[in-house]
């Protein structure tokens, strides 16, 4: 983010104020600077409120940020314009106050716009959306935004000292590590799913094994006692059930055949002995009913002779019954032929009406043919009558048209000549504005490489300036090393070596006395006295510790220096000294100025021969446009004319309406008569067939009534001859015995019935005796006893059979699913076991007891503390190093900072550095996130920093440090604001932003030195 301009309206002691940060170009590292309450940090609040509607410390809140000198009715308005990502924004927020005269609070604002095709469009308009639109956009939230870019009073070092937890919370966001915490916790739910799908399949193996049967069987029921969870052995097991369960199911098989056979046997006997008692029953019961049947034989006889008599009437009677037929349909056919007579002299008569309609109709045909004629003659002309009556209509109009179009023609041709005298032949110059855009170009070029110069050689001359400052200091640091070096050789190293010895050498001269063996050489003790000074060897000892640690700080000191020096060389040494002289460029600039008004009067110019030559194409394209429609109307002037003629000529009508009428009239008359002729000859048509129709029917009929009269002939002469066969004289001879035939159906069945009962008993006699021949008679409720109960029995063995069978195929099933579940969990739970360790492993048990987040973490701290220790190793003349304090520890942990002392060779606690040592510390641990998190590219764009005081902790020459680290940050691209009271910054800093206070009232100014 980087700032374009700051609006502040009624904010802190700004009435009325605009800050314009496009001030700060090349120059990125600016100061503001001002009196002690003039509003300085009140910018940083200015911009922290527009973004997220907060000051740039916790300590301030939104009702303190308003001017105690505003207007009652007038709001607190700040509005901050930004680039972002090469996109620009701009944020108006309008805190919440009180109007005067009013109890409710006027409520805030806010509107948040983006840079589109050069102007600013409304993006979110509402507080709430606002907010959340500026916190996705910047990456951050206040607090964070707080750490990275704005570093306030009282907050500058809280990234230093905060917690795992607080660096947690900055660092996820920063790094987007929430990611990892997704993938723990996803593996983490996968890894419980998993374990509880196993724990169900370890239940449903538990409810399997329980339901397993054993049979009463003493092996099984031991074996069930084994904990299911033991697999293996259940799996060893198994097949024990199953051959139990095989052998009492074998046994109970054989056991059932042996029944079923003795069951078999007792139903054999019985169902025997009792179809012998019923097939003797029934030879006694047939026997009985043929005797009955006998005695009917003497009546059947009788029925027989006259059944005889009746079958020698029947021809006759057939032939008497034919005969009445026919008579009866010869009077039908008769009565038809009558009717037909009738209906053809009805169809004659209305023939002839038909005939004479027609001719006098066709008497009617030749006012018919004019009309026809005429009709075939106009008949086009009426399918088209409707352009006929436009053409009559268009004709006037297009006469009219006609006359316009040549005024406006002659109107175009003036028009035309005046334009041509106008150009009097000029076109644009185009050449020439190229060639006064290249010398511009050029001049420009040269103008930007003067000014360059002239910075260039202003940065050139401070960098002698600062080179002979550290040339100076760089001689007082050797005169210091030498005077401390010839101090150093003049103290008196004797027994320099036991000091801090004094209590050692004391406990020995008291452990030992004259004559014994000394326990350090192995001599003779021969003499104990006091003969080392130990005063003096500490006293020296101490000269000889502070002279080397001050020659060794000296040292560090000069080795910067001459870094430094290096440094400054070779930046002197990228400049060419023959450039630095060459920064006249005024006339230049007169010189383009001059290019400039010659190229705006040559593009005026050619814009006139522009807009003339368009205006008279537009012209020319106009001219002939009415030329071609002055052709066009001519042309359909003349087509409707010769339209005109042809349809009066030949129509004999001026009218069309008239012509129309005539020609319908016409059109009816001939449909009407078409009409009425086709239904006469259709009607003459009609009757003719149905005349045909009638006379062939009539024919039919009487063809049937000759071939009628001759089969009754036929029948009487066959009815005679018949009765002289069988001996009758007269007809009534024949009715008598023909009323007797009504009986002989009734005599037929009698005499049936009889003969095929008396044959049924007798064969049904005949086979009973055969049945019942060489067989005894037994008792038959002895053996139903004795089927009874071998029935019982074999019911009781087939039960035990069935029940052991379904308890069989329920172990089956049950064994076939433990198996299936054992083989199920061997094989989850070599598949699922690496799983499972990975996920303990990410969830933080392991040895670092890290979550996978965590260490994700720790691995970017330790990067951002390797890239803060680059710049405080620099500025702490490399005595100090930050690290990761390594803790074991549950949780956020690991996330801690200490400080490494190269002088102590140990860590120590963060909060034990000095001010100025914390000031280094946390700038250099600022510097180091920032660029970590843009080599990441996290989404958020640090293009900007402010840093609010601190300086003033440090000494001389760690601020020359902290200055000479900020600057190098020019290279970066990056800006960077500082707000100080050091007067050295104003000196080493060329942009200061002067915050000037007059009275209650504050106001800002860019200057440059």
């Amino acid at each position: 983010m980087r700032p374009i301009t700051l609006k502040l309206n009624n904010f802190g002691p700004f009435l009325n104020e605009t800050i314009d940060f496009n001030y700060v170009n090349n120059n990125q590292l600016f100061l503001i600077s001002g009196k002690t309450g003039s509003g300085k940090t009140m910018i940083f609040d200015a911009i922290v409120y527009a973004l997220f509607g907060e000051a740039s410390t916790k300590d301030r809140k939104e009702g303190d940020l308003r001017s105690h000198f505003a207007e009652s009715k007038k709001p607190m308005v700040v509005e901050f314009e930004f680039k972002l990502r090469n996109q620009y924004y701009k944020i108006k927020r309008q805190g919440a106050f009180v109007k005067e005269g009013n109890k409710n609070k006027t409520l805030g604002q806010l509107a948040v716009y983006q840079m589109e095709t050069e102007e600013y469009e409304l993006r979110e308009s509402k507080i709430t959306n606002g907010n959340q639109f500026i916190k996705e956009l910047l990456g951050v939230n206040a607090e964070q935004f707080r750490q990275l870019f704005i570093l306030p009073q009282g907050e500058f070092k809280r990234f230093l000292l905060s917690k795992s937890s607080e660096k947690q919370e900055i660092l996820r966001t920063l790094f987007n590590s929430q990611r990892f915490e997704e993938i723990q916790k996803n593996l983490s739910e996968d890894v419980k799913e998993v374990r509880g799908q196993i724990e169900q399949k370890y239940h449903l193996l538990e409810t399997n094994w329980l339901d397993l049967e054993t049979f009463d069987d003493e092996t099984l029921i031991e074996n069930k006692s084994i904990n299911p969870r033991q697999t293996n052995q259940v799996l060893e097991v198994l097949n024990v059930f199953d051959e139990k369960a095989e052998h009492i199911q074998n046994k109970l098989k054989q056991q059932k055949v042996e029944y079923k056979t003795k069951l078999n046997d007792a139903e054999v006997c019985l169902k025997n002995n009792q179809k012998l008692e019923e097939t003797l029953n029934k030879l006694a019961e047939n026997q009985q009913n043929y005797e009955q049947l006998l005695t009917r034989e003497n009546e059947i006889n009788e029925k027989t002779n006259r059944l005889n008599a009746i079958n020698e009437v029947r021809p006759i009677a057939n032939l008497l019954e034919s005969k009445d037929e026919l008579y009866t349909k010869k009077q039908k056919i008769k009565e038809d032929i009558n009717k037909k007579i009738e209906i053809i002299s009805e169809l004659e008569i209305q023939i002839k009406k038909a005939v004479e309609q027609l001719e006098v109709h066709k008497n009617e045909s030749g006012k018919i043919t004019d009309s026809k004629n005429f009709i075939e003659k106009t008949k086009l002309f009426f399918e088209r009558s409707q352009n006929y009556k436009s053409a009559y209509e268009e004709q006037q109009s297009l006469k009219e048209g006609f006359a316009s179009l040549q005024t406006k023609l002659d109107t175009q041709i003036q028009q035309l000549d005046e334009i041509k005298r106008k150009l009097n032949g000029r076109v644009p110059n185009y050449k020439k504005i190229e060639q006064v855009n290249e010398t511009i170009y050029k001049l420009n070029n040269e103008v930007t490489v003067l000014k360059q110069n002239e910075l260039d050689k202003k940065e050139y001359l401070q960098l002698l300036e600062r080179k002979q400052q550290k040339a100076n200091y760089s001689e007082k640091l050797n005169d210091e090393i030498q005077q401390l070096t010839e101090a150093y050789k003049k103290i008196d190293k004797t027994s320099i070596d036991l000091n801090n010895k004094q209590d050692l050498i004391s406990t020995l001269q008291s452990a030992i006395n004259v004559g014994d063996t000394c326990p350090i050489c192995g001599n003779q003790v021969h003499t104990i006295v006091q003969h080392i000074d130990f005063d003096d060897i500490t006293a020296r000892h101490q000269s000889l510790s502070q002279l080397e640690q001050k020659k060794n700080d000296t040292t560090g000191d000069r080795i910067k220096v001459e870094s430094e020096l290096n440094y400054i060389e070779e930046q002197l040494a990228k400049f060419d000294k023959d450039k630095l002289e060459k920064i006249n460029y005024l006339e230049l600039e007169i010189e383009v100025k001059e290019k400039t008004e010659q190229k705006h009067t040559i593009e005026k110019e050619n814009e006139e021969i522009v807009e003339l030559r368009e205006l008279q194409q537009q012209n020319e394209h106009q001219y002939h446009q009415l030329e071609l429609d002055k052709k066009t109307k001519q042309h359909n002037l003349k087509e409707l004319e010769i339209a005109v003629n042809d349809f009066e000529n030949t129509t004999g009508y001026t009218d069309v309406n008239a012509f129309i009428e005539v020609f319908e009239n016409n059109q009816s008359e001939i449909e009407k008569y078409e009409k009425n002729l086709g239904e006469l000859e259709n009607n003459i048509q009609q009757y003719k067939s149905e005349l045909a129709i009638e006379q062939n029917n009539k024919n039919h009929l009487d063809n049937n009534l000759s071939e009628i009269e001759q089969e009754i002939k036929n029948v009487s002469v066959k009815i005679d001859d018949e009765m002289k066969r069988i001996g009758f004289t007269d007809l009534e001879q024949v009715y008598n015995t023909v009323s007797k035939v009504i009986e002989k159906e009734v005599l037929e069945n009698e005499i049936t019935e009889f003969n095929k009962s008396r044959q049924s008993f007798e064969l049904i006699i005949s086979q009973l005796k055969d049945e019942i021949s060489d067989k005894k008679l037994e008792d038959t409720q002895r053996l139903m006893e004795a089927f009874e109960q071998q029935q019982q029995a074999f019911e009781i063995i087939s039960t035990e059979l069935s029940q052991h069978e379904y308890k069989v195929t329920f172990n089956n099933k049950k064994i076939s699913e433990i198996r299936d579940i054992i083989s199920k969990l061997e094989s989850e739970l070599k598949t699922q076991q690496e799983v499972f360790q990975l996920a303990e492993i990410l969830a933080g048990k392991n040895e670092q007891k890290l979550t996978l987040e965590n260490y994700v973490l720790i691995y970017y701290l330790e990067r951002i503390l390797a890239q803060a220790n680059q710049r405080l190793s620099l500025m702490t003349g490399q005595r100090y190093q930050l690290t990761r304090r390594s803790q074991v520890s549950l949780g956020y942990s690991g996330l801690e900072i200490d400080v490494f002392d190269a002088h102590s060779n140990q860590s120590r606690h963060i909060s034990s550095l000095s001010g100025g040592e914390t000031f280094q510390a946390s700038l250099a641990l600022a510097l180091g996130l920032s660029e970590i998190v843009q080599q990441e590219s996290g989404g958020i764009a640090l293009d900007s920093m402010f840093v609010d005081e601190g300086f003033g902790t440090l000494d001389q020459e760690t601020l020359e440090t902290a200055l000479d680290t900020l600057l190098s940050l020019k290279s970066t691209g990056r800006m960077v604001g500082i707000i100080s009271h050091v007067s050295e910054l104003k000196q080493r800093i060329p942009l200061i932003l002067e915050v000037s206070s007059e009275q209650y009232q504050s106001t800002t100014t860019f200057k440059k030195q």
